[in-house]
């Protein structure tokens, strides 16, 4: 019972329209008729189909209900006109052709105002969005079917002169005539809406109900197209049936497909193909109409036969590169493998920043596989480079160098062609050893930046001990060296003794002087005595242009950052005065997301010439990235010259 109930709906619309057709007038009317049928017995054909190997699915349901209703509404007008057209004044006719144009227009309306709210799968969704639309869309539905049945004249554009017999009498005429009015705004916000529960739906839903979704959005717009076409008349029904035609093929071809098909390799495909056929038919009649013209021997037997054999000569080389360039345009770059490779290739080559590369390659591979999600980590998860968010389904391939595992290339899990995966797969072998390369520089990196750091506090340490310690005590044993030399003269002592006493004295107040330019050559004693703040600010006031100091209140800071901080404001102001020629200058010294940003500007000239001699900007640099910082210049001609250090706070602990 489940399964005839579809097949004597799909009668009842056939014999519909097959009456329609036969009532119809010969010609452009009955044409247009059979454009209308073959959508009304699309839409039979699905709904009967949907239902016989899925009983009881609701677009099935909705899609079998459509084809009746629809095809005895098509009989009732086309019946009703061929009498009105004798006899205009046969209320049954009228009443009939009332009933038809209502019976016809409501299956259209629930196929682009309702049937989107349940698609693909017939359940009901709960949305904000959902509850609006399906409102909306019940709204338009009654409003039109009152609009219908009470207009004061018939809606079948052919008799519009002709009153309709149950129609609103007066002033009620009027009102049912604004109804429509309004009826057609809240048309246009329903299909709205239902175009936006599509999107939603698209973008919640999985693989397969986004390519559902997209097959039935693809075919549903033809329809809208087509109703805002009919607003001025500028389609017949026959373009109008065309162009319904497809929503109740994509309908069927959607919900009962039960896996992803290749829809890029469709297209690729359709246009391979169909871009050969008009280009061989060109070069076909460019043969055949030129060679003639030029002979001028147009109907000469052999020159149909030349056209052949050119073309088949041609249709090879054509193919391939009609291939190609659809490959090109519908998989981008990844349609030649060995291109993407070797492009990959010369990027790494070419690539002083691996991490940026990483980052970009990334995002290539996410654009060219529409993959929301493309991520490469290390072995311990620490992400290397990342796009998008990571769902829960990845799939994953590791990245190996000499044998060993140096990361993971991950991606969210959507079905791929086999080339893809391919590609994938030699991608992330050639990554590897430039995952390997770029870890062992990281290490190198952290390496000199821990020998630095433990440099600069061993450094700040011997200068604590020197100063506090050595020094003291030297100072300590020339005092003890005076006070002997008093005792030795208080008791009559021969000269020899006090002078072998005060060249000891005097050795030890040169090791003393010693002491002190080994501890100013370890670090420079502002430092340690006024901190980095007072220092840069000491600095400035010893340099030959004005310079203001902006400083935050630092805290202590590692001894690395320090000197680094120092020696390029200290390299910065000389610059700006002995090259730049700068009239004044400006120094600051910022915390910004744990690090400290050490700013140098000037007015002077702008502009900045390496010397082969200079040292200055190199050092700078050196200062900066030893200790995991950066460094940047910027300069203007005739705007003068920024440094900018970023400098890590937690570089190494502070003992």
């Amino acid at each position: 019972m489940t399964r005839t109930l579809p097949l004597l709906a799909a009668v009842v619309a056939v014999a519909g329209e097959a009456v329609a057709i036969a009532a119809s007038p010969a010609g452009s009317a009955r044409w247009n008729e059979v454009a209308v049928a073959a959508v009304v017995v699309a839409y039979a054909g699905v709904g009967a189909l949907i239902l016989w190997h899925r009983p009881g699915h609701p677009v099935g349901r909705i899609a079998t209900a459509i084809a009746p209703v629809w095809g005895v509404g098509q009989a009732f007008v086309a019946t009703s006109y061929r009498t009105l057209e004798q006899h205009p004044h046969t209320e049954l006719a009228a009443l009939g052709s009332v009933t038809g144009s209502l019976l016809r227009a409501l299956p259209w309306l629930v196929a682009v105002l309702w049937l989107p709210l349940r698609f693909p799968d017939g359940a009901r969704t709960t949305t904000r969005l959902h509850r609006v639309a399906e409102r909306t869309s019940m709204v338009t539905i009654a409003g039109f079917t009152v609009a219908t049945l009470f207009a004061p004249h018939l809606t079948d554009l052919r008799v519009d002169q002709i009153r309709n017999p149950i129609g609103a009498p007066g002033p009620l005429g009027n009102v049912a005539n604004a109804l429509a009015g309004i009826n057609l705004l809240l048309g246009a916000a329903a299909i709205g809406l239902a175009i936006g529960t599509l999107v939603q739906g698209y973008r919640r839903g999985g693989p397969l109900t986004r390519q559902q979704t997209l097959i039935f959005g693809m075919a549903f717009l033809l329809p809208i197209a087509g109703l805002v076409s009919s607003i001025w008349d500028a389609a017949g029904p026959w373009l109008f049936g065309a162009i319904s035609l497809p929503l109740p093929v994509a309908i069927g071809v959607a919900v009962l497909q039960r896996r992803l098909y290749d829809l890029p390799l469709l297209v690729n495909r359709s246009l391979t193909y169909g871009s050969l056929w008009l280009v061989i038919a060109a070069l076909y009649g460019l043969v055949v109409g030129g060679v003639g013209a030029m002979l001028r021997q147009q109907h000469a037997a052999w020159i149909p036969w030349l056209a052949a054999g050119v073309v088949a000569v041609t249709f090879s080389p054509l193919r391939e590169a009609l291939q190609a360039a659809a490959n090109r345009l519908t998989y981008g770059q990844w349609s030649q493998p060995g291109e993407v490779l070797a492009a990959t290739a010369r990027r790494l080559g070419d690539a002083s920043d691996v991490p940026a590369l990483l980052g970009e390659l990334v995002e290539d591979v996410g654009a060219a596989l529409d993959l929301p999600f493309v991520a490469i980590t290390s072995p311990d998860g620490r992400v290397l480079a990342a796009r998008g968010d990571r769902p829960d389904l990845v799939d994953e391939l590791p990245m190996t160098s000499y044998g060993v595992p140096v990361g993971v290339l991950s991606w969210a899990r959507r079905p791929l062609r086999e080339s893809d995966l391919g590609l994938l797969d030699d991608l992330a072998r050639q990554l590897g050893t430039v995952v390997h390369a770029a870890g062992l520089l990281e290490s190198v990196r952290s390496a000199r930046e821990r020998l630095v750091l433990a440099r600069e506090e061993e450094r700040r340490r011997l200068r604590r001990e020197l100063h506090d310690g050595l020094g003291p005590a030297l100072a300590g044993l020339t005092l003890q060296v005076d006070t002997v030399r008093n005792r030795v003269a208080d008791q009559g002592a021969d000269e020899g003794a006090d002078q072998d006493l005060l060249a000891l004295r005097s050795g030890i107040q040169a090791t003393v002087v010693d002491v002190r330019r080994i501890v100013e050559g370890l670090r420079p004693a502002a430092l340690d005595d006024l901190g980095l703040a007072e220092a840069v600010r000491q600095l400035a006031a010893h340099t030959e242009l004005p310079v203001a100091v902006e400083a935050d209140d630092l805290p202590r800071l590692p001894a690395a950052t320090e000197v680094a901080a120092y020696r390029i404001v200290q390299e910065a102001l000389t610059n700006a005065g002995r090259h730049a020629h700068a009239r004044r200058a400006c120094v600051r010294l910022h915390l910004v997301d744990g690090a400290l940003v050490a700013e140098v500007a000037d007015d002077g000239s702008g502009v900045v010439t390496p010397r082969p001699d200079g040292v200055g900007l190199g050092s700078m640099r050196s200062r900066a990235e030893e200790i995991g910082g950066s460094f940047e210049l910027a300069a203007a001609e005739g705007r003068g010259t920024r440094v900018i250090a970023r400098l890590p706070l937690d570089a190494g602990a502070v003992r």
